[in-house]
């Protein structure tokens, strides 16, 4: 029985060291992440007629807002630390002083200092989490708000983007725009390569999202929002969903 304790006890000893190396040491600092949005390069603003298309159709947007989920700075030897399990971005609040779009920032404490090589995002709720409801957390937290629930598919709403478009270009705002996007189905990660260089002192990052970029697909033509101006209630029918959650890898570009 003394053997087996000695053994047990060497065994700690041996363990608690393991479990310090992978402890991140060192000094720490406060680390800035800036969410912005825009139209081809252009700060987004509500209401604002912008021309889309080959045809230049007049497009204008009233809402945009995202959850984001598991937010990482990437290291070299292929880990990571984790800024934020799940954020909520809203870049056009309600009752807001201006049409221009909001750009929240978030400033993360006790953040390793060091090089790191890349960001990587969630974009929507993960899955986990979404199969939560509002109820299950407290007020305040991203996830405690009911509108952004859908009790329908038992699931968040990942992103919200709405708007009006003239499809015949004649002065009248003729389509409603109304993507509301959802389900596992339709949750995506994608990260993001470049330095980020975090010390006392030294600036954040931008994370900026291009609405013309989520209207784009990958050979370079534009989404057909005139006859798919809408994602579907039907929950088994993603296939809007699924195309604008896939842009947002080319609609997003972070820099330090």
């Amino acid at each position: 029985m003394k053997k087996l304790t000695l053994l047990l006890g060497l065994f700690a000893l041996a363990f608690l060291p393991a479990c310090k190396d992978n402890e991140e040491g060192g000094p720490k600092a406060d680390f800035t992440v800036t969410f912005k949005s825009n139209f081809a390069g252009e700060q987004l603003t509500k209401y604002k007629s912008y021309a889309f298309g080959a045809a230049g159709i007049p497009l204008q947007f009233t809402r945009f807002s995202t959850y984001l989920s598991d937010i990482e700075l990437l290291k070299a030897d292929g880990s990571s630390h984790r800024l934020a399990e799940i954020e909520y971005i809203d870049f056009t609040p309600e009752n807001a002083s201006s049409d221009l779009s909001a750009t929240p920032a978030i400033t993360y404490s006790n953040v390793p200092e060091g090089e790191y090589t890349g960001l990587r995002i969630g974009y929507g709720v993960k899955p986990w989490l979404n199969s939560k409801t509002y109820n299950d957390f407290p007020i305040g937290h991203p996830l405690a708000k009911e509108i952004e629930y859908w009790s329908g598919w038992t699931s968040y709403i990942f992103t919200k983007i709405e708007g009006k478009a003239d499809s015949d270009n004649n002065g009248t705002l003729d389509v409603s725009l109304l993507y509301h996007c959802g389900s596992d189905a339709v949750y995506k990660v994608y990260a993001f390569d470049l330095p980020i260089h975090i010390h006392t002192g030294q600036p954040g990052i931008s994370v900026n999202f291009d609405l013309e970029k989520i209207f784009t697909m990958d050979d370079g033509s534009f989404y057909d929002i005139v006859t798919n101006f809408y994602t579907s209630h039907d929950p088994n029918n993603v296939v809007v969903a699924q195309v604008l959650m896939h842009n947002f890898k080319k609609a997003t570009t972070v820099t330090q």
